[in-house]
């Protein structure tokens, strides 16, 4: 919550068009549930003010000086239906996470403007929905360039993203101005009913391990790694990378996910094919 606060000030100095809707929005508040009740409920009154905020300038999030994937963290962790929304899809058993975000999007806002940011991200969030469609994924919280995904298996979600990242390039492929490229993590957890202590410290971990994702990689976690067993023949991992993340005493070891003789669609089906030295993308199917 300290950072969530530290960028909703960052974001009160840098924007007058957002000062009085906050100010106003907690005199509602107030007015409503009593000055004593209003400062519990004002992070939850702040979280819809900026997403809006971001929705329409993704440049926001660059002057927050934070990156989509921690502020989407503390959203996330802080919000009971994103909560909720994991928990139910783990059904009480293991629940794959997946972070994602766009590679130099601030550079690309600034370079390109807010107008062809939006564009690009509602492209990417066509394809991301396609993506979840055929492996019972679901999008749990977005955030500017930043998709807060959760699974029922690493498997589906492996298969997924790989499945997205083909379908970007194919993308790229026919326009050249799409020329995005996504940082992806994955992680598995198991949620706890009691206050979602270890679903927050999932979500968390997730999101940090971003910070050692390259350009156009996917990285999984040894659980992630472990948790998709046998079930991905068309794709393997790379070896392990010893990462100290921030806020744990112990290291964690990421692997990158490679593709081998297989493809995979958008929608996480196999698509016969060899994808040995060229990156070849299935066609997608067409949007209902």
């Amino acid at each position: 919550m300290v950072r969530l606060s530290k960028a909703v000030l960052a974001a009160l100095r840098g924007d007058p068009e957002f000062k009085p809707y906050v100010t106003g929005l907690l005199r509602e508040k107030a007015d409503q549930t009593g000055p004593l009740k209003m400062v519990v409920e004002a992070a939850g009154a702040i979280e819809p003010v900026l997403e809006r905020a971001v929705r329409r300038r993704p440049s926001k999030l660059g002057k927050l000086g934070l990156r989509s994937s921690r502020l989407l963290a503390s959203l996330a962790t802080a919000d009971e239906g994103s909560n909720q929304k994991l928990a139910h899809i783990a059904r009480g058993k293991t629940v794959a996470i997946v972070f994602m975000d766009v590679a130099g999007f601030t550079t690309l806002t600034e370079e390109r403007g807010d107008e062809a940011a939006l564009a690009l991200i509602n492209r990417l969030n066509v394809l991301v929905e396609r993506a979840l469609r055929g492996t019972q994924g679901e999008l749990v919280k977005q955030l500017g360039d930043g998709f807060l995904l959760a699974f029922p298996s690493a498997s589906r979600a492996i298969r997924a993203v790989v499945g997205l990242r083909d379908a970007i390039q194919r993308e790229h492929e026919k326009d050249e101005s799409f020329d995005i490229k996504l940082r992806t993590a994955v992680h598995t957890g198991e949620p706890l009913i009691e206050e979602d202590d270890m679903l927050g410290h999932d979500v968390n971990l997730t999101a940090r391990l971003l910070d050692h994702c390259r350009p156009g990689e996917i990285i999984v976690s040894e659980a992630a790694k472990e948790g998709s067993g046998q079930r991905l023949k068309s794709i393997s991992f790379g070896k392990g990378r010893t990462k100290k993340i921030r806020g744990l005493s112990s290291k964690v070891v990421v692997f990158p996910v490679e593709v081998s003789s297989v493809d995979v669609a958008a929608d996480g089906t196999k698509l016969s094919g060899s994808l040995k030295g060229k990156a070849r993308t299935p066609t997608l199917p067409t949007p209902l």
